[in-house]
C-alpha cells in the first residue's frame, strides 16, 4: 500500500528529471566532493614531485572549469527564457503594426457608407421615376424631376468622394501595415543563423558531455586504484574536454546575446 502511495512522487521526480536541459543534467556529472578530492590526495601523494604537482594543477584547473561551467550554463539558460519571453511578445507586437488604425479606417468606412445609403437609395429612386416620367412624355414632371436630380447627383458625387478618400486612406493604411510587418520579420529573421549555430554548438556540447562522463568514470575508477598513470590521463582528457565545452558555451552566450539585440532592434524598428 506504501508503495502505491508513494508513485505519484516518484513518477513527479522522474519528470522533474526528464524536463530538465541536457546541459543542467550534464553540469551533475562531475561532482568534486569532499570524498572524490580525499581519494584524489591519497593517488598523487604516490606521485613523485613533478607528477604531483602536474596533477594537483589539472585537478585546480578542473575545479575551476567546473565551475564556470555552472555559471555559463545558467547565464545560457537565462538568456535563452528571456529571448524565448521576449519573441513572444515582439511576434505579437508585429502582428499589432498600425492594426488599430486599420480598424478605425475599417468602421470610419462602413460608417460613412451607411450614412449615405439613404441619400444613394433616394438618388437610384428618383433615376427610376425620371426615367419612368421620360417615357410619359411629361416635360414638366420630366423637368421638375431633372432639376431634382441634377441637384441630388451633387451630393451622391460629393458622397461617393468622400468614401472613396476614406477607402483610398484604408488602402494605404494597410499597404503600409503590410510593408512595415514585412520589414519588421525580415529584421527578427537575423535570430535564424544565430539559433542554427546555437544547435550546432549544442550538439558539439552534447558529444562532449558524453566523452567527459566516460572520462569521468575512469578518472574515479583511477583513483579509487591509486593508478597513477590512469589517473593523469582521465584528468587531462576531463580538462581538455571541459575547456572545448567552455568555449563552445562561450560561444552560445555570445550567440544568444546577438538573438537579443536582434529582438531589441526588431523592438525598436516597430516603435
Amino acid at each position: 500500500m506504501k508503495v502505491f502511495k508513494s508513485m505519484p512522487l516518484l513518477l513527479l521526480t522522474v519528470l522533474l528529471l526528464l524536463s530538465t536541459s541536457s546541459g543542467a543534467f550534464a553540469a551533475s556529472i562531475t561532482e568534486l566532493t569532499p570524498s572524490i578530492k580525499a581519494a584524489f590526495d591519497l593517488t598523487s601523494a604516490t606521485a613523485e614531485g613533478p607528477a604531483r604537482v602536474k596533477l594537483t594543477s589539472l585537478y585546480n584547473d578542473l575545479s575551476t572549469l567546473k565551475l564556470q561551467y555552472d555559471q555559463r550554463e545558467e547565464q545560457i539558460r537565462i538568456l535563452h527564457y528571456n529571448n524565448e519571453q521576449s519573441l513572444i511578445v515582439v511576434r505579437q507586437q508585429i502582428k499589432g503594426i498600425d492594426l488599430e488604425a486599420v480598424t478605425r479606417l475599417e468602421a470610419s468606412v462602413k460608417s460613412c457608407k451607411q450614412r449615405y445609403q439613404p441619400l444613394f437609395d433616394q438618388y437610384s429612386a428618383l433615376n427610376k421615376r425620371i426615367s419612368i416620367a421620360k417615357s410619359l412624355k411629361n416635360k414638366t414632371l420630366n423637368t421638375v424631376l431633372r432639376a431634382q436630380g441634377d441637384a441630388m447627383k451633387i451630393l451622391v458625387q460629393l458622397a461617393r468622394q468622400e468614401i472613396s478618400d476614406k477607402q483610398n486612406q484604408l488602402s494605404a493604411t494597410k499597404k503600409t501595415r503590410i510593408q512595415k510587418i514585412a520589414e519588421a520579420r525580415k529584421t527578427l529573421s537575423g535570430i535564424e543563423s544565430p539559433q542554427i549555430t546555437i544547435k550546432s554548438n549544442k550538439s558539439v556540447i552534447t558529444s562532449l558531455n558524453k566523452r567527459a562522463s566516460a572520462d569521468w568514470t575512469d578518472f574515479k575508477a583511477a583513483i579509487r586504484k591509486q593508478n597513477l598513470t590512469l589517473t593523469t590521463q582521465s584528468l587531462s582528457s576531463l580538462v581538455s574536454g571541459y575547456r572545448q565545452i567552455a568555449t563552445h558555451k562561450q560561444k552560445i552566450i555570445e550567440l544568444e546575446q546577438t538573438v537579443s539585440l536582434v529582438i531589441a532592434n526588431t523592438k525598436k524598428q516597430i516603435s
